[in-house]
């Protein structure tokens, strides 16, 4: 086989301790043999001895040696690689190294060193020198310990890590060299090492060390055994690698993967400033505080006021503190919501968070008016004021303040603060410190605008909205409302209380379909078209039918390509009105598309309305009918939007649910029976003695037909009843009684009839006392057969004087008899509401408040709105009432009756004024009228005085010249009046006027 470069090798260290020796005479033969020879050969002395060198080498390297002893004696020595045959045949790659041994009298033997060599090596074992070289040059910290792990070696890489140099760590431990590490843990791993042998790499280890006494350092350690010829451990080699550079891009990277998960989870300002806070602490800093402008937690524009003249004033948001820093406790989370409190009027006004300012020229200053960070080493010194707004803590080493920046624009300052024996912040920490911040700053600004936005939306609610509910005597009520987009508070839903003319009240719930800021301003629109349609004195159900009509004409009359809000976000709008009179306790309602109200009784029981149901607002279809019934004092109307039973699915959007029962039920069969509430009357009482349901009074009736009994629409509307067979009815055994309740009202003792008893399940019915009365949308009499007079509109009533009754064909009555089905809301959550409205409270905001919590869930699926009024009686000694004639002597007997109740009532003040009022309207009935008149003073929380007639025009002031003898009636009304207005009736009308009773003297 070829050798290797001779040259080369010869220039290599031979190491001798582990060379195998041998004696060579001048021809090549062996002379003397050794143990070690021995070992790495296989043959013994005896073999050995007297044998050529060619004899131990292969066949290719014998040819080489006499050429290698004739170099060695021309050289005096040689040095190569050799391939030497073993006992066993094996052969074995060598390093040789002949040295020529001088005696007396000249050469005669030659020295030669055999070294094994492995087969994937192309050199040899290098020598002690060369290792201690190696080593003792390495960058890499490396010691040796014995048993006792006390250092018998190390090298100077080692020194850097501090504990004095090589020979100064001799006979030492570990704990002795660097007291500043976790001895502990390091001798623990050489203990296993020596236990085992098992090689431990990549042991990590943070300390301090001497040469840095404040700064932490991470270090990577590795421990191997090392054992003698034996197998007897004889101590632990172990190496040190400095990683802190690589540690601390580890715990950047961690810190920064932390705040993006923990920074930025809520939408509130004083929460995330928090979040930065408790991130950096004490990871990064021992005390954090967060101080941002005060218009910023308003949501406003940030603008650092008073900053010219007396420095800038910031609110603190954001403070946490370690538990080592000063004599403070471990600091908790600040919660957002004792920092900032908002007012109810939604400025925003700050009553918790701690205002703190710096001084002009101070370094919190200079970074909001620059937005670039100061580092410094210490936070307090002569003159330094400013660091009296900072957590006490007997000063810090190193303060690093980074301005809260974002878009632009600075919201404040983060301030961050090391303790003394901690490393003073850094260019890295600078830089970590910014990128910390930044996106801190992001968020907080996406929570400013946020706040904005969602005061913005507040305030739009709460003008959409009633203040508060105005104070009147007709009803104590009280109303909770819960939208179902907690992050905008925006809604469709609403409720209003309307005061009206003669101490009755107007109470309204509605919704509108969707969510958010559209179906907000569509509710608006709404709302304020049913307010000012109340205001005309309308019945409830001639108010839908305008609503009705306007809804549809704001849906045409939209710009499809417009990108402001949809005009038909209100088509399918849902709306309950109801009229109450305290003077009688009636209570008049009308619905399009919404749920019917529950009634609490006096003595704690809980009853539905059947209240026949409209379509939606919008929809189009069939007209409004209303329902009437006599409420006992102290009885509770809960009306209520459909979300208030929304239970178990996603909310339908704020789409009525009602509505959509009118939409089924009026789409389907046109038979059945069992519901009350039917609108078309056929009254034969002799021949039936009861009321049930039949079809609808415009409907030939058979001679054995069931009957259902209601009152008319003031729009003239269609009839309502639903469709049944004539003849029998489709649930036997459901038959209602229906009783008639004589009634006498008006001048001319007309008897007018309505039902004495609940249009619902008769196990529900009231009893005496409690009569319903049901307006029907048409109305056909037999007033000889019932005995008594039935009101209906012309235009659906074909009059017989022998009370014949109307017909028309059977398709029309079966179209518009299923119109007589009521809205109806399934039986368990009909329950559900009954079981919430039968708990007591001690208020009637605590019942309404306990009613929303019972039903609605923490985050509704639909918007909640429920209006609770307890209804009041007028005392009969607060209203008075005159029937008088058609005579102009009666207007003074007329001025000097109400004096006298006014005297009576204590209101002389009021008599002048009232005695004008008296006079003119009088007057004018009597002139522009006719028929019976009457005379009504009503004393609540203001003096209303009415006079009806029976002329259906409505008067109009007017502005006489000052030659005009008259012409001045109305005008004078007007100006001696708070309000008045007309209130029409289906027998004439009446004109009313209010005079305050809270001015001076009153």
């Amino acid at each position: 086989m070829g050798t290797h470069d001779e040259g080369e090798v010869s220039r290599r260290r031979f190491d001798v301790a582990d060379a195998a020796p041998l004696l060579l005479d001048a021809r090549g033969a062996v002379t003397s043999w050794t143990r070690r020879a021995e070992e790495l050969l296989g043959y013994g002395a005896a073999e050995a001895v007297g044998r050529g060198l060619e004899r131990l080498l292969t066949e290719a390297d014998a040819l080489r040696a006499p050429e290698v002893l004739e170099r060695a004696r021309r050289e005096g020595g040689w040095a190569g690689l050799l391939w030497a045959r073993r006992e066993d045949g094996r052969a074995v790659p060598v390093m040789a190294r002949i040295t020529p041994a001088a005696e007396p009298g000249g050469v005669s033997r030659w020295l030669l060193l055999l070294s094994e060599v492995g087969e994937d090596a192309p050199g040899w074992n290098m020598s002690r020198s060369m290792l201690e070289q190696m080593l003792g040059g390495s960058p890499i910290g490396i010691a040796i310990v014995d048993t006792d792990l006390r250092f018998v070696w190390s090298n100077a890489a080692l020194a850097r890590f501090g504990g004095g140099p090589p020979r100064d760590r001799l006979g030492l431990r570990l704990a002795d060299v660097q007291p500043g590490l976790d001895s502990e843990a390091i001798e623990a791993q050489m203990r296993r090492v020596l236990a085992t042998g098992e090689t431990v790499v990549g042991y990590e280890h943070l300390g301090h060390l001497r040469s840095a006494p404040h700064r932490e350092t991470a270090h990577m350690m590795s421990f191997t055994r090392l054992d003698d010829d034996r197998g007897r451990p004889t101590g632990v080699y172990y190496t040190v690698v400095d990683i802190t550079d690589r540690h601390r891009a580890r715990q950047r990277l961690a810190l920064l993967d932390r705040a993006g998960r923990r920074i930025g989870r809520t939408l509130d300002i004083v929460r995330t400033a928090q979040e930065l806070a408790d991130v950096t602490v004490p990871g990064f800093a021992d005390a954090v505080t967060v101080d941002l402008l005060e218009p910023v937690l308003r949501g406003a524009e940030p603008t650092a006021d008073g900053m010219p003249a007396e420095g800038v004033s910031l609110r603190r948001a954001g403070l946490r503190t370690a538990q080592w820093w000063g004599d403070a406790p471990d600091a908790s989370p600040v919660d957002a919501g004792d920092l900032l409190s908002a007012s109810a009027g939604g400025g925003g006004r700050l009553t918790g968070s701690p205002a703190v300012s710096y001084p002009l020229g101070s370094p919190p200053a200079r970074c909001l008016v620059t937005g670039r960070p100061w580092r410094g080493e210490r936070a307090e010194g002569p003159g330094e004021a400013w660091t009296r707004a900072l957590p006490s803590a007997g000063g810090a080493a190193s303060v690093l303040i980074v301005p809260v920046r974002a878009r632009g624009a600075v919201l404040g300052v983060t301030t961050f603060l090391r303790r003394r024996g901690r490393e003073p912040f850094g260019e890295d920490d600078l830089a970590l410190a910014e990128d910390l911040v930044s996106r801190a700053a992001v968020c907080v600004d996406n929570a400013r605008r946020y706040t904005r936005e969602r005061a913005a939306a507040l305030v739009l609610q709460r003008n959409l909205l009633p203040h508060r509910l105005p104070e009147q005597d007709a009803v104590e009520a009280s109303a909770c409302y819960r939208p179902a987009d907690e992050l905008t508070g925006l809604g469709g839903d609403w409720y209003d209380l309307i005061p009206l003319s003669a101490a009755r009240v107007a109470l309204v719930v509605g919704e509108v379909p969707g969510f958010g800021i559209d179906a907000a301003a569509a509710m608006g629109r709404v709302r304020t078209a049913v307010r000012t349609l109340a205001a005309l004195d309308l019945p409830p159900e001639e108010v839908l039918a305008h609503l009705d009509d306007l809804v549809a004409r704001m849906a045409a009359e939209e710009d499809p390509a417009s990108d402001g809000p949809d005009g038909a976000q209100a088509v399918g709008a849902g709306c309950l009105y109801v009229v109450y009179d305290p003077v009688g306790g009636r209570c008049v309602m009308a619905a399009a598309g919404h749920p019917a109200p529950a009634v609490v009784l006096p003595d704690g029981s809980v009853t539905f309305v059947e209240l026949p149901q409209g379509p939606p607002l919008g929809a189009g279809g069939m007209p409004f009918e209303a329902a009437e019934v006599i409420l006992p004092e102290g009885s509770v109307l809960a009306l209520h939007t459909d979300g208030l039973l929304a239970k178990g699915t996603e909310g339908t959007g704020g789409a009525s649910v009602a509505g959509g029962t009118w939409e089924a039920t009026h789409a389907g069969e046109g038979g059945g029976a069992g519901e009350g509430g039917g609108t078309g009357r056929t009254a034969d009482a002799e021949k039936t003695g009861h009321a049930g349901e039949a079809t609808g009074a415009e409907r030939a009736a058979d001679a054995g037909g069931v009957t259902a009994t209601g009152t008319g629409d003031a729009r003239g509307a269609e009839h309502a009843g639903r469709a049944g067979e004539a003849g029998k009815a489709e649930m036997p055994g459901e038959a209602r009684e229906a009783p008639e309740a004589e009634q006498t009202q008006d001048a001319g003792g007309a008897e007018k009839a309505t039902d004495a008893g609940e249009a619902g399940d008769a196990g529900e019915a009231w009893g005496a006392g409690r009569a319903w009365e049901a307006r029907g949308a048409g109305r056909t009499a037999d007033a000889e057969k019932a005995g008594h007079a039935r009101e209906a509109t012309e235009a659906e009533r074909a009059a017989d004087a022998e009370g014949a009754e109307t017909a028309t064909d059977a398709d029309e009555a079966e179209k518009v008899g299923s119109m007589g089905r009521t809205a109806s809301t399934p039986a368990g959550e009909r329950e559900r509401l009954r079981r919430a409205l039968e708990h007591r409270a001690a208020s009637l905001d605590l019942r309404c408040q306990a009613v929303i919590d019972a039903l609605v869930p923490d985050r509704p699926y639909d918007d909640v709105a429920l209006l609770m009024a307890r209804t009041r009686r007028l005392p009969p000694d607060r209203v008075a009432e005159w029937e008088l004639p058609a005579d102009p002597a009666a207007v003074a007997e007329a001025r000097r009756t109400a004096n006298r109740r006014l005297a009576d009532w204590g209101l002389e003040e009021l008599s002048f004024t009232t005695e004008l009022v008296v006079s003119e309207l009088v007057t004018n009935a009597i002139r522009y009228a006719a028929g019976p008149i009457r005379l009504r003073l009503i004393r609540e929380r203001a003096l209303t005085c009415e006079v009806f007639d029976g002329a259906a025009t409505a008067p109009h002031p007017r502005h006489p010249r000052a030659t005009d003898e008259g012409g001045r009636g109305l005008l004078l009304v007007s100006q001696l009046s708070r309000r008045w207005g007309t209130r029409f009736l289906p027998e004439g009308k009446v004109i009313w006027s209010e005079q305050p009773l809270t001015d001076p003297g009153v």
